[in-house]
Order: structure tokens, then C-alpha cells, then sequence
């Protein structure tokens, strides 16, 4: 793990005013061959990393805690996979998913100790592979829900926004900011809200979703 990351999660580097905030300006520090710089990337990248997992864990025992590991995780991951982010303009949301999906699979992880250690009541084969096969299953009809709304017939932005609330659990905050960066005007958190609305309403009534929330 490199030093600088190492520092980000200790918690050692201090507060820069000059911090990179677009998600651009984050990619770009990010993967900077300048130690201090890169430094101060991931530094800025923390809170959003640690809210991204505070969201998905803020219902369990020690949730701060929690949060915090499973963000330390997706810093190291976010640094060794850096260059998988194709679009600067996404990567503050590409972030945020991969610490979503460490606290995911830390939340699935307990469930499945929870079963193996409960002394009342040692669970079987047979209770146990009903419980990850509904996981596959759910994470298959996950997948194929969100193939189906790639393709929707709406805009861009319309498709972001709905994939980003749906299925990557982002607040409306983040989904703005993502936005304002793509389209180089400042969008709000109510616009977000807006399109969102208006995007359900006429998915609602697309026939190939019809289609498939009724087989499903």
C-alpha cells in the first residue's frame, strides 16, 4: 500500500484549502506522480468514501466504526484500481460505489458468521445454501434491472440519475455534484429530485419494464 494512502487513513495529513473538490480535479490528484499531491487527493476523497459506507452499515452495532474500516478498504482498492476509472467526471461516484459495495459485502459476511456461530441452533447445508442462493438471485435480478434501465429510452442524465439512487444507494447531493461536473452548470439536489420523478413516471409506463416487472 503506498505511503500517501497509508497517511489518509491514519489520518496525518493535514486540512490544504487548495484541496481538489470537483470529481475531475479528485481524479486527477488522485493518480498525480506528485507524493503531496496525490496525497491531498485522497485526503479529500475520504469523507465521500466514508459517507458512501456510513449509508449502506448506519443501521448496525458501532456503524461509525464500521464505516470507517469498510472505507479504509475501498481507499486502498480505489488507489490500486485507479486507472479502471475511465471518466474523471464519474470518479468521485465510481468511488463512492466501491466503498458501497465493501460495506455490502462486509454486511453479507456478518449475516453469514451470524449463522455459523449461533450456539442455540448450528445451521444445517440445507439453511445455509438457501441463503446464498437468494443472494445470487437477488444480485442476478439486480444486474439484469439495471441492464433494462441502460437502455431506457431517456437521457443520459435521466439514466444516471435513477441508476445512481437505485442501485449504487447515492444521496441526491452526490448525484448534483456529479452532474454539475458532467454538464459544467451548477445542478441542484432538487433538480436531481425533479428529473428523477418525472424519469419513474415514464419508466412506468415502458413496455419492456412492464414486461419484465411482471415475469420477474
Amino acid at each position: 500500500m503506498a505511503l500517501t494512502v497509508f497517511h489518509v487513513i491514519i489520518g496525518r495529513m493535514t486540512s490544504d484549502p487548495s484541496s481538489p473538490t470537483t470529481s475531475v480535479e479528485l481524479h486527477q490528484a488522485c493518480g498525480s506522480p506528485d507524493r503531496l499531491e496525490q496525497a491531498g487527493g485522497y485526503e479529500a476523497l475520504w469523507p465521500h468514501l466514508l459517507r458512501a459506507a456510513y449509508h449502506v452499515v448506519h443501521d448496525q452495532a458501532e456503524a461509525e466504526a464500521l464505516a470507517q474500516d469498510c472505507a479504509q478498504i475501498a481507499l486502498v482498492r480505489v488507489y490500486e484500481h485507479w486507472s479502471e476509472c475511465r471518466e474523471p467526471a464519474a470518479f468521485r461516484v465510481w468511488a463512492q460505489r466501491i466503498a458501497g459495495r465493501v460495506a455490502i459485502d462486509e454486511l453479507r459476511r456478518r449475516k453469514r458468521l451470524v449463522l455459523l456461530t449461533d450456539d442455540d441452533h448450528a445451521p444445517s447445508p440445507a439453511e445455509v445454501t438457501p441463503l446464498i442462493e437468494t443472494e445470487v438471485v437477488t444480485e442476478l435480478d439486480t444486474q439484469q434491472l439495471r441492464r433494462l434501465i441502460e437502455r431506457a429510452p431517456i437521457s443520459d442524465r435521466s439514466r444516471r440519475v435513477v441508476i445512481g439512487r437505485y442501485f449504487d444507494d447515492l444521496p441526491d447531493e452526490t448525484l448534483a455534484q456529479v452532474e454539475s461536473s458532467t454538464s459544467r452548470q451548477r445542478v441542484l439536489p432538487s433538480h436531481v429530485q425533479v428529473t428523477r420523478t418525472k424519469d419513474i413516471a415514464r419508466l412506468r409506463e415502458w413496455p419492456l419494464l412492464r414486461q419484465w416487472l411482471k415475469a420477474a
